[in-house]
């Protein structure tokens, strides 16, 4: 399924939200037999928030690239004074889950 551009990015939110509050959930949002990959590497929900950390995420914006949705996710790193925006691409099915997800 694509969504719609609001759609996409009120999922968005709620990905990020889960991602800061905790393991179970932000993997709630995953499809059974999900494919993650972080970096090109095969990966698991908990993979990506190794290196996209909790609490130091935010929501950056979202944008649909043919089938694929693209939100960008802001990393906020206080004591390097720095911030660095990642793409995290997804598909998802009929249900809103997460079908497919590379960070």
């Amino acid at each position: 399924m694509t969504p719609s551009y609001d759609q996409a990015r009120q999922f968005g939110k709620t990905y990020v939200g889960a991602l800061n509050t905790g393991p179970e959930a932000f993997a709630a949002l995953f499809a059974p037999g999900a494919r993650v990959t972080v970096a090109g590497a095969e990966s698991s929900p908990d993979g990506v928030r190794a290196v996209t950390p909790p609490g130091r995420s935010s929501f950056r914006g979202a944008r649909i690239d043919g089938d694929r949705v693209v939100l960008t996710v802001r990393i906020i790193d206080r004591a390097a004074e720095s911030v660095d925006d990642r793409p995290h691409r997804l598909d998802m099915d009929d249900q809103g889950r997460i079908t497919l997800l590379e960070a």
